[in-house]
């Protein structure tokens, strides 16, 4: 009970700050902005790095009204639940290895995992399998990382390069960088499958169409 009530609450503080970012930015009203995504020194450096590699990998993320960004900037790829895919839950983003992921909504952090061929294991601190590329067959979502939203929304982000830059309970906010894109579990080339849920925790039944959900909330993928 006080850990489902510790949850709650820094929902509901994520919720606020969320609200009073978009207020500042956008006067109260509406239209879009850029927040400014201020963490440290290692993602600036980086995201230069992969700037000048020719990723697209803005230092600032495009909020929505609603409190909306993209994950990653690239083109979607394999859709949610295709005539050849139907088990696929998500949406494909193609981008380049190493391009930041972000948050795409204020929310908390609820899961933290290495997924492979079947096996699912929390951070260790040491070397995981899923460190390294997998390979289509393999299975899993390799590195993953699970954000709850206010309303019990939830988005997951898949196939990180290595252990997500988050941990689970840490609040996060709209752009904030959560990992890097890469290629671990069933996968056949670097690129982050990203998931919407409509209600936690995210299962297969909950799962919709990212690309419908995002545009809903202002944020064409």
């Amino acid at each position: 009970m006080g850990v489902a009530v510790g949850l709650a609450g820094a929902l509901l503080l994520v919720a606020a700050a969320t609200a009073g970012v978009v207020s500042s930015v956008f006067g109260g009203g509406g239209g879009g902005g850029c927040v400014g995504v201020a963490y440290p020194d290692v993602y600036a450096t980086h995201e230069t790095r992969v700037a000048a590699a020719g990723a697209m990998s803005p230092v600032c993320a495009e909020v929505s009204v609603g409190g909306w960004t993209r994950p990653v900037v690239g083109e979607a790829g394999s859709g949610f639940r295709t005539g050849d895919r139907p088990g696929h839950d998500g949406v494909d983003i193609m981008a380049a290895r190493g391009t930041v992921v972000r948050a795409a909504a204020g929310g908390v952090v609820v899961r933290v995992r290495c997924n492979v061929g079947g096996d699912s294991w929390e951070p260790t601190g040491g070397p995981m399998p899923c460190d390294g590329d997998g390979y289509p067959g393999l299975g899993g979502c390799g590195w993953y990382a699970e954000i709850r939203h206010p309303g019990d929304v939830v988005t997951r982000y898949c196939h990180l390069i290595r252990q997500p830059a988050v941990t689970v309970g840490e609040p996060v906010t709209a752009g904030q960088p959560i990992g890097y894109v890469g290629s671990s579990g069933n996968s056949s080339g670097p690129h982050l499958h990203y998931e919407a849920h409509e209600d936690y925790p995210a299962t297969e039944d909950n799962a919709v169409d990212p690309i419908l959900f995002m545009r809903r909330e202002g944020v064409p993928l």
